[in-house]
């Protein structure tokens, strides 16, 4: 499936923030199709009744929240440079889908490529640009602990990759998708002020590096680095791999589920449009060079209440089989948000009910 180069193309020689006389020669008299030379009159048209508010990278921006954090910078007249490599860690058919509308967008490009092949990236990326939202990374706490090879390069020398492109395009704004996971089994609730952290998977370790590198990269290039510790996000386009998808598959697919453990353990569960908000925030915050913030419900319920709901929204019995616990996963994540309340002004709206239950729709509707 081929990426969007021909809007960038567009942006570029049409936008009106950056035109010359020589760029709008060039835009219409370049040699075109009939049919291109359409698309370019009905992208002129579109971006004449708005005006672009901000340039983003995203990084990651193909997958769960990446999807969905670009789709509400499109509506919001961002333009909005997703970078993905759709690589098999999940089947990548899935990403193109989440996709697929941005793909019809005027102000969205898509660049193919992975963080760790960044001269690939430099290259196709031209102009100024206000934020990078970083949130590519090799995903799962559980998969890091059976398969720790590569999380190291893709998470902690991939984020330094992105770092260094920053600096060489001079981008002041980078948010950083962290993870809950970097607290382990340290009391709750986990505050950002806590010392001496020592996380119990691989995929977390990565995280608290690339947190440290980030705070170097600050200091030494003058640039924003906010680190958002996300705290069990899910919703519409949820990765086939957590567990709320496996709860829904299990109920209407009729497979069994595994329960690693006696359902006990407890995750601050966080909607994904409350995740988007808080990033939003961030992006905008410049009270300080380098900073951590908690995004999550602030409300940990356990697996066994998040069966219940799921049985009760559908009016399903979900067919369980529990079998022994992992070691390397926390017990409980709770998210102190004090801190990301007060300065950022993030306030989580939807309660796990309601959450589940418009996953749920989601998921209906996507069905195969």
């Amino acid at each position: 499936m081929p990426t969007n180069l021909f809007w960038h193309d567009f942006l570029v020689h049409s936008n009106p923030r950056i035109m010359t006389k020589e760029k709008y020669a060039f835009a219409l008299f370049k040699p075109h199709t009939i049919f291109t030379l359409l698309k370019n009159f009905i992208s002129f048209v579109t971006l004449s009744f708005f005006k672009v508010r901000k340039r983003i990278i995203v990084t990651g921006g193909a997958g769960f929240i990446g999807s969905n954090l670009c789709d509400y910078l499109l509506k919001n007249k961002h333009e909005v440079i997703c970078i993905d490599s759709f690589d098999d860690y999940y089947d990548p058919k899935i990403k193109w889908k989440n996709i697929s509308e941005a793909l019809t967008k005027p102000n969205y490009r898509l660049i193919e490529a992975d963080i760790k092949d960044i001269d690939n990236i430099q290259i196709q990326l031209e102009g100024k640009f206000d934020a990078i939202i970083h949130l590519a990374a090799k995903a799962g706490v559980r998969y890091s602990l059976k398969h720790p090879v590569g999380y190291q390069e893709s998470n902690v020398l991939g984020t330094k990759n992105i770092l260094e492109l920053a600096v060489e395009k001079n981008i002041k704004q980078f948010i950083f998708a962290s993870s809950s996971s970097i607290y382990g089994n340290t009391p709750t609730p986990f505050n950002e002020e806590f010392k001496n952290l020592q996380p119990i998977s691989p995929y977390a370790q990565t995280k608290l590096l690339s947190e440290k590198t980030g705070k170097e990269f600050s200091e030494k290039y003058n640039l924003n680095f906010i680190s958002l510790r996300f705290f069990s996000v899910y919703g519409p386009r949820l990765r086939p791999d957590l567990v709320m998808n496996k709860i829904a598959t299990s109920i209407y697919k009729n497979k069994k589920m595994k329960i690693f453990g006696d359902g006990n353990t407890s995750r601050d569960y966080t909607y994904v449009n409350d995740i988007i908000a808080g990033i939003i925030k961030a992006l905008d915050y410049t009270g300080s060079k380098f900073e951590t913030f908690n995004l999550g419900n602030g409300k940990p319920i356990k697996l066994t209440e998040i069966l219940s709901i799921f049985e009760e929204e559908t009016r399903k019995k979900i067919n369980i089989e529990f079998v022994n616990s992992i070691n390397g996963e926390s017990d409980i994540t709770w998210a102190n948000n004090n801190k990301s309340k007060t300065i950022l002004k993030f306030e989580p709206k939807t309660d796990i009910r309601q959450g589940i239950h418009n996953y749920l729709e989601w998921y209906k509707q996507n069905l195969k």
